[in-house]
């Protein structure tokens, strides 16, 4: 189970220790370099409260280990990889199964009662002891209660029904349990629970199987019966087990229904929204077109500020303070960029004496070549899949450059995504054409993937059932994929595309619901005509048209939800292309600002950029007297974010002085594309997490950072950019430490820091011990917790 609070420190558990004792045992030949990693993770303690929860390091003297460090760290590899083989043995092949499941039968097995919301109506039960009951028969009685007792196939009993399969994730603050039933005659339930990750208990359930209507509940576990009770028609207890099942009806508004679709007319009126605020109403996935309101840049920011404010108020969250300039410097770069400042770059606007400093400062770095090719790397990422060998197209590179000519040029978000989906010519061509390469222009990838980056919508989950959480039917999604049937290619499945192939619009192909032979038409996500066909248009040119028009309820919601999580680590709706009934935004009203401002100055996505990083959130410090989860979750604390690959990459290149292209448009530049070296870098790291404020790299990913050519280079004595540089005489120890600093974090050290680095640089040091000293401290603050995150 991954965790959005990295950095909050929960108890340790006893594969917690065992994990520790392992990595501790594999990092303890002498001499440690620990005291050096650790000394200089650069204040993470002193800034976020809190350490990272990292191997606990046994301490050593500073300037032993800083001229141990390198050496150190390729001793240690053999040992860090054979701690990482006993780890994955201890966390994967330990668990018992249906774990999640039985442990939430047990936690609601010790509540007093259990009340099951459906709609209006509430049935109260009065649970009993259960203590000797099985786990088969606790399973049979619960999802009796969630079927509201009309078994799979009509009849009256579940014996047989076994977990088939179960897997749960962390989103915002539930865990969302995942959980397949079959029966004896292997008929289907899916249930779905939100879960307090504090009790386990369910708080909101979605249950679907057999003949009934998906079924959306909210559950509570009062101490006392309330309301008029009468008999329960569900009666699901045998005796002695449960006593007489009670039921109360009543109407409720309570906060824990705030997952179902009627409830979110309550969260409406509870937030204040605008009269442009548009949510979802009705029937579910019935999202409202946006309202656009013309308002001028400068007014969009003090209406994010004021939309948050009110939040934070009626929360009850204290925002924290403004980030220094230090801090607040590097974040621009690295979200506008992708990369560090340079040395001169971080004294030039350090030394900036006018107000405005930071808003030029942004003015800069959106117009500048490297915004360009960052913003086209960040949005490749999830515009093509993981894992995918283009090589023989052109490679990933190709559809990087396409996307970077179309953000230099400014051009409009919907435009660029007009010209993905109705791109044309052989696959040999590469740039947009790369997009239906990686999908081998198959209907149903290319239906799942459009939906997932431009529509916000996890679709795919209606495939091959109807969608078991949302209102979305298999005929949904294939009348959606219905669009992209009608594009040359051969017939059957392809296992590989050809560079000869040809992307194109033709007069024939259909799509049919799987095993079947019933052909579905194209149709527009809600949308109740069942087909396009008398238009004399291409299918596709009918989507994107639909897709990138205003009126489109999902397309611009969803493109201002991935810009802001791109700034901030998570989505106003999050995760970003989960929207849906059962996730709504944590602020409408913000999410239909930038959604209307967006439509108003014709997808600009620069200008849309410039807005929320001027906003008073973005500028928020991710320091804090102590950790609350919650200050992140509403923005009133800035997240960490992990630097992606291409980042890590790009600012190890800047600090060290490798790869630079020299001055673009007056700035510094550096070099994405036609670089081997960079390309390699990025191999390594292709499976970072796609959750920003997660901190999951891996022992691999580690020592490519510690031993890796990269990094060895940029700190070899002979080889390195900037350590040359500083072999000029006229350079004191403590400047040269001074542009260390900068050259990596982009600020000063600070006065205790600066005294323990000076021990790895005695005054009585030779050149070469100098020289080396300086190499081994470059090296540790490029392994440091604070270069390789964006905080």
């Amino acid at each position: 189970m991954s965790n959005t609070t990295a950095f909050a420190p929960p108890p340790p558990d006893d594969q917690d220790v065992e994990l520790q004792a392992l990595l501790n045992d594999a990092y303890a030949a002498p001499p440690v370099p620990a005291s050096l990693l650790r000394r200089l993770d650069m204040g993470i303690e002193a800034h976020w409260g809190h350490s990272p929860r990292l191997v606990k390091k046994p301490a050593v003297t500073f300037g032993s280990a800083v001229l141990a460090g390198r050496r150190f760290a390729q001793a240690a590899s053999i040992a860090a990889a054979f701690a990482a083989t006993l780890l994955f043995s201890i966390l994967f092949l330990s668990g018992s199964d249906n774990y999640a499941w039985a442990t939430v039968l047990d936690a609601i097995a010790a509540q007093r009662s259990l009340q099951v919301k459906n709609g209006d109506t509430v049935h109260q039960i009065e649970l009993g002891d259960t203590s000797d009951e099985s786990q088969a028969s606790r399973t049979r009685e619960f999802v009796a209660l969630l079927l509201g007792n009309q078994a799979i196939g009509g009849a009256a009993d579940l014996d047989g029904l076994q977990v088939s399969e179960e897997h749960w994730i962390r989103e915002r603050d539930s865990i969302a349990l995942h959980v397949r039933l079959k029966t004896a005659d292997a008929e289907r339930i899916d249930v779905r629970l939100m879960l307090d990750p504090a009790t386990s208990l369910p708080r909101t359930v979605r249950v679907s199987g057999g003949p009934t209507q998906p079924r959306s509940l909210v559950l509570s576990y009062p101490q006392e019966t309330n309301g008029t009770v009468a008999r329960s028609p569900v009666d699901m207890t045998p005796p002695g087990k449960l006593a007489d099942a009670e039921t109360v009806v009543q109407h409720d508004t309570e906060a824990e229904a705030n997952h179902l679709t009627n409830d979110l007319r309550q969260q409406q009126d509870d937030e204040a929204p605008s009269a442009e605020a548009s949510l979802p109403l009705g029937a579910a996935n019935a999202w409202l077109p946006v309202k656009v309101v013309h308002r001028t840049d400068e007014e969009v920011v003090e209406q994010i500020d004021r939309i948050l404010e009110r939040l934070w108020e009626k929360e009850a969250i204290e925002p924290v303070s403004v980030a220094s300039d230090e801090v607040l410097l590097r974040r621009v770069y690295l979200d506008l960029a992708g990369r560090t400042p340079t040395v001169a770059e971080v004294r030039s606007v350090l030394k900036d004496a006018q107000p405005n400093r930071y808003e030029r400062l942004v003015e800069r770095l959106l117009a500048s070549p490297d915004y360009a090719s960052h913003f086209a790397t960040t949005w490749r990422a999830f515009l093509i899949p993981e894992g995918i060998d283009l090589t023989a197209f052109g490679g990933r590179e190709a559809f990087d450059q396409w996307l970077a000519e179309q953000f230099a040029r400014n051009e409009p978000y919907d435009e660029v995504v007009r010209k993905l989906l109705l791109a044309e010519g052989r696959l040999s061509q590469s740039g947009p054409l790369l997009f239906y390469t990686a999908l081998k222009l198959d209907p149903d990838q290319l239906a799942a993937r459009t939906a997932r980056v431009f529509l916000g919508l996890r679709l795919e989950c209606a495939q091959c059932h109807d969608h078991p959480f949302e209102n979305w039917s298999q005929a949904d999604f294939w009348g959606y994929a219905a669009f992209f049937s009608q594009i040359s290619r051969p017939k059957g499945e392809l296992a590989n595309v050809s560079k000869l192939m040809r992307v194109s619009d033709i007069d024939r192909g259909e799509v049919m619901l799987p095993e079947t032979d019933v052909v579905v038409p194209p149709r527009l996500l809600g949308h109740s005509g069942e087909s396009l066909a008398t238009e004399s248009s291409s299918r596709r040119q009918q989507l994107a048209r639909w897709l990138t028009d205003k009126s489109n309820p999902y397309f611009a919601r969803a493109t201002v939800n991935r810009v802001w999580a791109q700034l901030f680590g998570r989505g106003i709706v999050d995760p970003v292309d989960d929207f849906g009934t059962q996730n709504p935004p944590l602020s409408p009203e913000l999410m239909d600002l930038l959604a209307g401002h967006l439509i108003d100055i014709r997808f600009d996505l620069r200008r849309m950029t410039r807005a929320i990083v001027l906003s008073r959130a973005y500028r928020l410090s991710s320091a804090a007297d102590s950790p609350d989860p919650k200050r992140v979750e509403h923005f009133a604390q800035m997240g960490v974010k992990t630097l992606t690959a291409p980042q890590l990459y790009d600012c190890i290149s800047v600090a060290t002085s490798i790869d630079q292209s020299g001055p673009g448009q007056g700035m510094f530049s550096i070099a994405r594309f036609e670089n081997p070296q960079r390309e390699a870098f990025l191999r390594d790291f292709a499976s970072l997490p796609d959750n920003r404020v997660e901190y999951l790299t891996g022992i691999p990913q580690s020592l490519t950072l510690m031993n890796g050519e990269l990094v060895s280079s940029a700190t070899g004595q002979s080889t390195g950019g900037l350590l040359r540089s500083l072999e000029a005489p006229f350079f004191s120890d403590d400047q040269r430490i001074e542009v260390l600093f900068l050259a990596t974090l982009a600020r000063a050290p600070r006065a205790d820091e600066l005294r323990w680095l000076r021990e790895a640089i005695p005054s009585t040091a030779s050149p070469a011990e100098r020289a080396q000293g300086l190499a081994d401290v470059l090296w540790a603050l490029l392994n440091s917790a604070e270069f390789a995150l964006n905080h």
